[in-house]
């Protein structure tokens, strides 16, 4: 490939930005390192799943491979259940190894740097085996290379959040779960203008590698960036036992408002699913065409844009209204986003496009800000790799079930406005998630339920004793 290709155009400044980066690291103060490296992750998973979103099923498998599209749609539906399957089955075992692991290189980074070039891996992988496979072999295949590499993504991905937790204060993460959130942003529009000027200009196979190389690129920038620590205690458990008492250690120690945060989130990520993965269809409506022409990823771009326009005013209504008020409003805005599409499909207005993506972006800010951030607050110390793994797992295990409802919905609504139906769960979602907000006492939960998490494991375990008092003491002035 010559060196004036677009995509060495793109990877050429990428990689010089990362080495840049990493010869001149220790010169960036080591908070700002961190915040840039939480960024990066978000950027990756957000690149990977604009891929599967826009140019997996469509333009790669349809158009490409010659996939009829019955086919290809069930390939697709059967590769997203299987990605969300292989992340949260990773996301609960990669964060209990997380917290349990010691290393020279600290307990989180290796994680991430092992997630993120196994998740690169396989989706360079998918292309070679679409072309020494026969094509019957790719329906279970191309469902099996994102099964593995969604389980990188998820090895990485509870100790990345973790790091939320554990190397910021309680205000400061506000402002890095908008950093994770305008970097998420930037990768959805790195994966809908890049990946689309690759696959227009050079060639669509070429997505993959692509993707697959920056998203390892970002994982060994991130493993250089991130501060390298361990816990100051040693596991009480074994890793396999505290696996297998995931379940118990949420019922007993996460408290009743952490339970209803991760019933917010499942809702969310069903609202969130419901347009993600059915948007690229709604945009391809006949009436749509006739207002948007070919340009769907324009009413997309929009919406990133607001996003991140609103990036820094959410930080100070973050900081105006509170964590817990901040997510209702975004949850009440993206209801109504849900709802307006619904208007828009039924009425045939298609013409409101771009003023309802607005909405949608400025709702997706205020959620994205935090869905992490407040979940981070609430994980108690020694844990936090583990809960926000089960805070991951709430916020994906309701999108398979939207992938594969959404399929049926096609089938036996097709001539009756299936995605105006799609979009009505969500909306539906996104306010029943508005309700459980309005039960979670923030202040009393972080008074009351995290402070006394560890006391309360410690002495579960039986380690009565004078150690206990130094141990929480040093947990609980974390927020005092």
């Amino acid at each position: 490939m010559s060196s004036s290709s677009p995509i060495d155009k793109v990877l050429s400044p990428i990689t010089s930005v990362s080495t840049a980066i990493l010869r001149e690291g220790k010169s960036i103060p080591q908070k700002y390192r961190n915040m840039v490296s939480l960024g990066l992750y978000g950027f990756a998973n957000s690149l990977i799943v604009s891929l599967i979103i826009l140019y997996y099923n469509d333009d790669y498998m349809q158009l490409h491979l010659g996939i009829s599209k019955t086919a290809s749609n069930s390939i697709w539906s059967y590769s997203t259940a299987a990605g969300s399957i292989g992340l949260l089955i990773a996301v609960i075992i990669g964060g209990a190894y997380s917290d349990d692991f010691r290393s020279k290189y600290g307990a989180r980074a290796p994680f991430i740097l092992g997630g993120s070039l196994l998740a690169g891996g396989m989706i360079t992988l998918i292309p070679i085996f679409a072309t020494i496979l026969p094509r019957g072999f790719l329906i279970v295949i191309f469902p099996l290379c994102f099964f593995i590499a969604y389980i990188g993504l998820g090895i990485g991905s509870s100790p990345t959040n973790a790091l939320l937790s554990e190397l910021f204060t309680r205000e400061q993460r506000g402002w890095v779960g908008l950093s994770i959130a305008g970097f998420t942003t930037l990768g959805s529009f790195v994966g809908i203008v890049g990946l689309g000027i690759i696959a227009d200009e050079i060639y669509i196979t070429a997505i993959f590698p692509f993707t697959g190389i920056l998203v390892a690129l970002i994982g060994i920038t991130i493993f250089f960036l991130v501060e390298k620590a361990n816990p100051p205690f040693d596991p009480i458990d074994p890793t396999i036992e505290d696996i297998r008492n995931t379940p118990k250690y949420l019922v007993t120690y996460g408290g009743k408002d952490f339970g209803k945060m991760l019933v917010v989130q499942s809702f969310w990520a069903f609202s969130i699913a419901a347009i993600s993965l059915y948007m690229a269809e709604f945009l391809r409506l006949d009436a749509a065409r006739e207002v948007i022409g070919n340009n769907e990823g324009v009413v997309l771009i929009i919406a990133g844009v607001v996003a991140a326009l609103m990036a820094i005013p959410a930080g100070f209504v973050i900081k105006k209204i509170g964590k817990v008020n901040t997510a209702l409003l975004g949850s009440v805005i993206f209801g109504l986003y849900c709802f307006s599409l619904v208007f828009i499909e039924l009425e045939g207005v298609f013409i409101l496009l771009y003023p309802v993506a607005m909405l949608g972006g400025l709702g997706s800010i205020f959620i994205e800000s935090v869905s992490l951030s407040l979940p981070a607050d609430l994980v108690p110390e020694g844990k936090e790799a583990q809960f926000m793994g089960i805070n991951k797992f709430a916020s994906t295990w309701t999108q398979p079930i939207v992938a594969m409802l959404g399929a049926q919905i096609f089938i036996l609504f097709e001539n009756q406005n299936p995605t105006a139906i799609i979009f009505s769960l969500g909306g539906i979602a996104a306010f029943i998630a508005s309700g459980f907000l309005l039960l979670i006492n923030y202040e009393k939960m972080l008074k009351e339920e995290y402070h006394n998490f560890y006391k309360r494991y410690v002495r579960a375990k039986g380690f009565l004793g004078q150690h206990i008092g130094d141990i929480t003491d040093g947990i609980v002035s974390k927020f005092t």
